[in-house]
């Protein structure tokens, strides 16, 4: 996505971006639409501009616990430095982008993808009550009941069974 330098110069207020999920590169993210909304908010500063905004993203996950296919989500906030000091690109805390004089425009597709993919949960769950799929015979318990018994306990534990 390309942030033109006259639309920096003038400001950019709360507009809104259609971002292509293609454009971002993000090859193992499967995107539940073509395109998500973005809204971008820019300030001038001495070194260069903020970009504040969000960006509304639906992925299509599968569940970790139970393998069903879901849609997930997320309002992702981000924040953006365009500088050409280049003493403030070596900067841990913030996301920058080095943007000279003479550049007209900035591609900020690497740092959104960067964004969609920190937000990612470790364990997508398609809901915390997920009951999952049933050890012995692999049912998903959240559609049915499965008739296994789980029988299988290990003799060694029965010692600790007689502790009261």
């Amino acid at each position: 996505m390309k942030i033109f330098r006259a639309d920096l110069e003038v400001g950019l207020k709360d507009k809104l971006f259609d971002i292509s999920s293609e454009s971002l590169g993000l090859d193992e993210v499967r995107f539940s639409e073509k395109t998500f909304p973005c809204t971008i908010h820019s300030d001038a500063a001495s070194h260069g501009y903020y970009l504040k905004g969000n960006m509304d993203v639906s992925t299509l996950e599968e569940c970790d616990r139970c393998l069903s296919e879901f849609s997930s989500d997320r309002n992702i906030n981000f924040s953006i430095l365009l500088t050409s000091d280049s003493k403030l690109v070596n900067n841990d805390e913030h996301d920058i982008i080095f943007f000279t004089e003479q550049d007209d425009s900035v591609d900020i597709s690497p740092v959104l993808a960067e964004y969609i993919q920190l937000d990612r949960p470790l364990k997508e769950l398609c809901s915390d009550e997920c009951k999952g799929l049933c050890p012995s015979c692999g049912c998903n318990l959240n559609e049915k009941d499965c008739l296994c018994t789980n029988d299988t306990a290990d003799p060694r534990w029965d010692i600790l069974k007689k502790i009261n």
